[in-house]
């Protein structure tokens, strides 16, 4: 059987290429069945940030719809970034952060763009895997890999990041793992939050 290797590319249409500063890397699982319709349309951005009392959680606005109702929240991962280092709430995360070489730091650390790319590498594989189970289709072989690249733009601080995705499913027919592929970017959150914005809210404490 033919291997079929899909790549996926994301850049943003107001933005023109820039040079490459640095590459791929944490990730989040969602266990539960993508649901099917429409994708999301983007809320409008507020005009501007609201500043809540101390120790008190702004109201949180409706979740966003994908043509079939709300949104439930499934889980929700909470990590923090202090003097170099991140750490998940529950410990099961704690890393030094250090920029890359590429970018002018030391290295020897793992770097934001990497977490991000293992992140998203296996979002899509488990999206990939409730995909093809669906279907039937084995991909007990299969293999995500996933760079994430620093940009900029100019001489001013305007940063933006892409996206690519490798996608290996040996022992699959060309046209089904093309198929499969396609399915898997429409549901992963990664991917639609990619393309079609994600739900952000900043609140300074």
């Amino acid at each position: 059987m033919g291997e079929e290797i899909r790549r996926f590319t994301h850049l943003p249409s107001d933005r023109a290429p820039g040079p490459d500063y640095s590459g791929p890397g944490v990730e989040a699982e969602l266990t539960g069945r993508m649901p099917e319709g429409r994708p999301a349309e983007r809320p409008e951005r507020p005009e501007r940030l609201e500043r809540p009392e101390r120790h008190e959680r702004p109201e949180r606005p409706a979740r966003l719809e994908r043509g079939g109702g709300p949104y439930d929240d499934l889980y929700t991962a909470r990590a923090s970034s202090k003097l170099g280092k991140v750490a998940s709430d529950d410990g099961m995360l704690d890393v030094r952060v250090k920029a890359p070489g590429e970018l002018g730091g030391p290295g020897g650390a793992t770097n934001p763009e990497q977490l991000l790319a293992a992140a998203y590498a296996s979002c899509f594989h488990n999206s990939l895997t409730l995909v093809a189970g669906r279907q039937g289709v084995r991909t007990c072989d299969a293999t995500v890999e996933t760079s994430v690249t620093l940009r900029k733009r100019g001489t001013a601080d305007d940063y933006t990041i892409a996206t690519e995705l490798t996608v290996r499913l040996p022992g699959v027919e060309p046209a089904a793992a093309r198929r499969l592929v396609e399915q898997a970017h429409g549901e992963c959150p990664y991917s639609r939050a990619f393309m079609e914005g994600a739900e952000v809210h900043v609140h300074l404490a």
